[in-house]
């Protein structure tokens, strides 16, 4: 579904990302790690075609995404750290606003709002102003207003961070849930116990593991491989946050 292909960034001459190749099937996950600085956020945003790339290439379900960028676009979804402006939009406002930007016939948008605002659970926030939501409110209304369009590419940026501990179970919860729909997410995060939570026992299938480190990728594999590499495979337990600390540290040779 993604593939990429030497893909490199340099800014002033200076490389930031240096010849990466890899490949995201339909219905997989892939959990970007690395230190701040180290090009997480800033390969997101080349998925998200928001970033053209210096050389290299991105293809979204064969089509190459910087050639075609009208046709691509309605195929990701991008969630960023940050929350979009429009602070005096109430919730409602806000997403028939980009209903509209999506380009959804009026017709449709009245369904399409009702059904992610009961996905998501914010009809209770339907008149309040998205300036006064909490972190966690804002969250869910980024991902019912990403789920208007319906993309087959979910792009995230520190999903589970700003969110409290219930909020953290149940984003990993709705994360599934896009992989159990066929969807293809990218997430990118700098907190290695979020790969714990990820990738519980129960919920190893499908995903994979990329470290950046210097512009390149110091491991790319699935969790399993990493997990039979280390003889934690097959086990009952949640893996343990230590051994991948420990893992994380090897790799980045810090």
């Amino acid at each position: 579904m993604l593939d990429v292909q030497n893909l490199c960034k340099s800014f002033d001459k200076k490389p930031f990302l240096t010849e990466l190749t890899f490949q995201v099937a339909t219905g997989e996950c892939l959990i970007l790690l690395g230190r701040n600085g180290t090009g997480k956020t800033l390969l997101l945003n080349i998925l998200a075609t928001l970033v053209e790339p210096t050389s290299g290439s991105v293809s979204i379900d064969g089509i190459d995404a910087f050639a075609n960028l009208k046709q691509v676009r309605s195929r990701i979804g991008y969630i960023p750290v940050a929350f979009e402006g429009y602070p005096e939009l109430s919730v409602i406002d806000y997403l028939n606003f980009f209903a509209a930007a999506y380009k959804l016939d009026k017709r449709e948008r009245s369904t399409a709002i009702g059904a992610v605002i009961e996905l998501m659970d914010i009809e209770h926030l339907r008149d309040v102003k998205t300036g006064i939501l909490s972190t966690g409110e804002r969250q869910r209304l980024l991902f019912a207003k990403t789920f208007l369009h319906e993309p087959q590419l979910w792009l995230l940026d520190e999903p589970l961070t700003p969110l409290d501990p219930s909020g953290q179970v149940e984003m990993t919860e709705l994360l599934e849930e896009l992989q159990s729909l066929g969807k293809t997410v990218v997430i990118a995060t700098n907190r290695l116990e979020d790969v714990s939570r990820l990738c519980g026992s129960d919920s190893q299938e499908g995903k994979s593991i990329g470290i950046l480190n210097g512009g390149q990728f110091a491991v790319f594999k699935t969790f399993r491989e990493l997990c039979e590499e280390r003889g934690t495979a097959d086990t009952e337990e949640i893996p343990s946050q230590n051994w991948f600390y420990k893992f994380f540290l090897e790799v980045t040779k810090l």
